[in-house]
């Protein structure tokens, strides 16, 4: 990544612009619950999709400031997920404490790349890729993301690590 785009303090808080530099991942705590797992007592893995998604919209309401119900009614807009590539690189257990973590790979007109982990002690036990489009509501075609939104992802923003 060569550098973050400026943020527009037009469209922004300025606190908000100041802080863009020191941020990264969204993350959201928690921890393997029963209805996560399966009969051996780990992440099944729909559960782990279902939990990638309720990031994704603890983002959009916390981060972005549009919950995805906000988001609809304010632009008629849409983000369906259109391609997910997932590693379960380690159990995730009944009971333990995970972070599920949340950052963008790739910041497009219309869509983005999102990396989303679940770590447990510093350690990755689940890495995804996911790539949402913003949609209009009736599926007819892409649309830009509205630059109030565009300008709240940017401190999200992360390097691919491709280890």
């Amino acid at each position: 990544m060569k550098g973050r785009p400026k943020c527009k303090k037009s469209l922004l808080p300025a606190s908000f612009c100041k802080e863009i530099e020191h941020m990264g991942f969204f993350t959201v705590p928690g921890k393997v619950r029963f209805g996560h797992t399966d009969s051996a007592g780990i992440i099944f893995y729909p559960r782990f999709f279902e939990i990638q998604n309720s990031v994704v919209e603890d983002w959009f309401d916390e981060a972005l400031d549009h919950s995805f119900s906000e988001f609809r009614k304010k632009f008629d807009l849409t983000t369906p997920l259109v391609d997910v590539s997932t590693q379960f690189l380690k159990p995730c257990r009944l009971g333990e404490k995970l972070d599920v973590m949340l950052g963008i790979i790739q910041l497009g007109r219309s869509s983005l790349i999102l990396r989303v982990k679940a770590v447990r002690d510093e350690e990755t036990c689940i890495t995804s890729r996911a790539v949402l489009v913003c949609s209009k509501t009736d599926f007819t075609g892409s649309a830009p993301w509205p630059d109030v939104v565009r300008q709240r992802m940017l401190p999200y923003q992360i390097e691919e690590d491709l280890s």
